[in-house]
């Protein structure tokens, strides 16, 4: 069994993903927010996801590939589960989550990945609420010496949180800060700034509120 799946794994005559123009959404990044959106408010008051997650649709993008209609950057923390809080299935959302949600060149190739590839219009940085790496970042630019304890690996993740909120010390505030400088450095990338000005690529920011699951969009950030 196990052998049989890992040959259909590797079939030499897969599609190239992106390939088939009748799977692409046809979504534009307004229309993807809305749908965004309506996800959220249904996630409020849901018990459980109703997103398709099931065989015949993990048949069907085996076969015919994926095309998401969003692209979301989001925290690696387990509370933070796009799929979950905008109610989607197998095949929807190309999600990146890394913690707090900073953006580096491997970031900056995913999010091109689904932009470029895969024809996704709309990119959203979704920052959170009570962010673990956010508040690393808050002790790191508090810090009079520049240097607490913090382990070799997170003082990297917390000096780009630092440098994003600068001297703010509001826990929200600093949120949205690191998210919105995470969007500018997607902005920032010269084949995304290619597919900003002529495919009609946009990319927003949003907060999520861990103490209740809403999302707060915010405006473009263009």
């Amino acid at each position: 069994m196990v052998e049989h799946i890992l040959d259909e794994a590797h079939e030499p005559d897969l599609p190239d993903e992106g390939a088939h123009p009748e799977l692409v959404t046809g979504l534009s990044a307004a229309e993807a927010i809305e749908r965004l959106e309506q996800g959220n408010r249904a996630y409020l008051v849901s018990h459980e996801n109703t997103g398709d997650i099931s065989p015949d649709t993990v048949q069907r993008l085996f076969a015919e590939g994926q095309a998401p209609f969003a692209c979301v950057v989001t925290c690696a923390d387990s509370r933070v589960v796009p799929e979950h809080i905008f109610m989607t299935g197998l095949g929807e959302l190309f999600t990146i989550r890394v913690a707090g949600n900073v953006v580096g060149n491997m970031e900056l190739a995913s999010v091109l990945y689904a932009a470029e590839h895969l024809g996704t219009k709309l990119v959203l940085v979704l920052g959170h609420t009570h962010c673990g790496a956010v508040e690393a970042g808050m002790e790191l630019a508090a810090a009079e010496d520049g240097a607490p304890s913090l382990p070799a690996a997170i003082r990297p993740l917390a000096e780009a949180v630092a440098a994003a909120i600068g001297a703010n010390r509001d826990p929200y505030e600093a949120a949205l800060l690191n998210a919105q400088a995470s969007a500018a450095a997607i902005e920032a990338d010269a084949d995304i700034a290619h597919l900003i000005h002529d495919a009609g690529l946009e990319v927003h920011v949003a907060i999520y509120h861990t103490h209740s699951g809403e999302v707060e969009f915010l405006a473009s950030n263009r």
